[in-house]
């Protein structure tokens, strides 16, 4: 027998879309599968991904496929078991994803944090000229983006903030650090 059976009474309504069914077992298997879904992910791909999206997809997936009639769940026991095997299949396809040739997240190299000391003492007139300058060949020809993804990054904010400000992914914030810290390396040279 069912040890739910407030779940068990909502499981029929959940193909018709029901709210009420849809949050009682989001609300009962949320925080389990974003565990679950932390376990199989790798620690390289935490810049690019989190638990919580893997787990937020798992859902998104679930209620459309069961509004298309895909699913048949009779309780609670079953019903986690096919939540436990969409987390764990799809942290896996993120994980081939991200690691794929040139997404590889082992590839990534992190920008430096020791490059830019705002405890440093303010700069002269010169040093701040010399500065400005190299900003512009830094920026010269690239998208408005880098220099309003660099403004951001000097001001100390996150990748996380900077790509959620920006409206574009952590991966792309990286890609343009990445691009920007080579560039400057090669300006410097």
């Amino acid at each position: 027998m069912d040890p739910d059976p407030r779940l068990t009474d909502l499981l029929p309504l959940l193909p018709a879309g029901d709210d009420r069914a849809a949050r009682a077992v989001f609300d009962r298997y949320a925080e389990r599968l974003v565990r679950l879904a932390a376990k199989h992910l790798n620690q390289k791909l935490a810049g690019r991904i989190d638990s919580e999206d893997v787990a937020q997809s798992v859902f998104r997936t679930f209620f459309r496929r069961c509004a298309d009639g895909e699913f048949r769940v009779d309780g609670s026991d079953q019903l986690w078991q096919l939540l436990v095997r969409i987390t764990v299949m799809k942290a896996r396809a993120k994980a081939r994803f991200h690691t794929a040739d040139k997404r590889d997240a082992g590839a990534e190299r992190a920008v430096e944090p020791d490059r830019f000391d705002p405890g440093a003492r303010e700069p002269g007139p010169a040093e701040a000229a010399e500065f400005l300058d190299q900003i512009d060949a830094l920026l010269a020809g690239l998208p408005e983006l880098y220099g309003q993804l660099l403004g951001l990054r000097l001001q100390g904010r996150t990748v996380t903030d900077t790509a959620d400000e920006l409206g574009v992914s952590r991966q792309t914030v990286h890609r343009a650090l990445n691009l920007l810290q080579d560039r400057l390396t090669a300006l410097t040279a």
